[in-house]
């Protein structure tokens, strides 16, 4: 598991309250191009750009890696409230039919979008016993 995958994602609801008081989203996008989480937001700005999610790492194996995260913590007695929270955004992205696209299609959950609920052509679905 890669906590930074999960950290970047939730990091961006900033962006998403930005473009609430319309600040444009790519100037926004090049901020956290430029923070401590811009690897990972250079790499999945097209998918936010475009809206299209190919996956690279499917969004059903990070909810799985932050349910783990989260029993675990909650059975030794820690309440781990923004990895709690993070799950909840995946979960409901799951629920929405976003399982099998890339993690970064929880975006589109998080601004109150519907995620693309069919694969992208070519990407392979049969890979979830990860």
């Amino acid at each position: 598991m890669n906590p930074g995958i999960y950290t970047f994602w939730f990091r961006l609801k900033p962006h998403f309250f930005g473009e609430s008081l319309e600040l444009q989203r790519n100037t926004l996008l090049d901020v956290l191009a430029d923070s401590p989480i811009g690897p990972i937001v250079k790499a999945k700005r097209a998918n936010v750009e475009s809206g299209q999610f190919a996956p690279s790492f499917k969004l059903r194996h990070a909810a799985k890696d932050l349910r783990l995260v989260t029993e675990t913590a909650a059975a030794r007695g820690r309440d781990l409230k923004q990895a709690r929270t993070n799950r909840a955004w995946l979960d409901e992205a799951v629920e929405h039919g976003a399982a099998d696209l890339d993690f970064s299609a929880v975006v589109a959950t998080i601004v109150g979008q519907e995620p693309p609920v069919t694969t992208p052509a070519g990407a392979r679905t049969d890979d979830d016993k990860r």
